[in-house]
């Protein structure tokens, strides 16, 4: 799972991202000024964990987010807030609020209530290029042409989505998609990587990153000359 930290104190940031990094859900930690708008256009996290006192402006920045990303749970962590300014946060559009410190074991039994939670009705839609996936119906567009995955291709192909312009190693693919790690020798990635390639009909989608593993491209990047 993507988690977003929107935090900017260096301490409670980095207290949060340890506990959600040995839950082996992935996450981003950002100060309020270097938040874009952008992330909740394209769905990229389930989560948001935001401090209720940010200097950005906490309220302001949950409204924008429930513009565009109305089936992410945002979770406030309170530092210094009175019970007033927790029902603020909770009535600006928040999911629920944890005073700070709190155990590790309470934040993920919060996330995971959040999750067990229905859906609203809007479906949620990653783009990435031409390429539309319904992440509610499972479903695949080339612009307008629906494209048929298998279960673990879509699984990939939206992991991949969701953490784009980043490289992501096949070991770190094994362990989110396929729920395993094999062994180094495995092709597994890289048999479904090609299927996903094909079926796509864009080669530049899927950079390879030797040695590394691959990355989702948004835009074509240009080659040095």
């Amino acid at each position: 799972m993507n988690i977003l930290i929107i935090e900017d104190s260096p301490n409670v940031a980095h207290l949060v991202g340890s506990i959600i990094r040995s839950k082996g859900h992935i996450e981003k930690h950002l100060k309020s000024p270097e938040i874009s708008l952008q992330y909740f256009k394209d769905n990229l996290f389930e989560v948001v964990i935001i401090n209720t006192n940010l200097q950005y402006g906490t309220h302001k920045l949950i409204r924008e987010i429930r513009r565009y990303a109305e089936n992410t749970f945002i979770i406030g962590v309170s530092t210094k807030s009175t019970w007033k300014e927790k029902v603020e946060f909770l009535n600006a559009g928040g999911d629920d609020v944890l005073d700070y410190p709190f155990p590790m074991q309470e934040l993920e039994a919060r996330i995971n209530s959040l999750l067990r939670r229905p859906k609203k009705n809007n479906q949620g839609i990653l783009k990435v290029k031409n390429v539309s996936i319904n992440t509610d119906l499972k479903q695949v567009n080339v612009g307008a042409k629906p494209v048929p995955l298998r279960r673990r291709e879509f699984a990939l192909l939206e992991y991949m989505v969701k953490n784009k312009e980043r490289t992501i190693t096949r070991a770190e693919l094994l362990d989110h998609v396929w729920d395993y790690r094999r062994s180094t020798g495995s092709n597994t990635v890289d048999v479904h990587v090609k299927r996903l390639r094909d079926k796509l009909m864009d080669k530049d989608l899927i950079e390879t990153v030797h040695g590394f593993g691959y990355a989702m491209r948004d835009k074509k990047i240009p080659k040095a000359s």
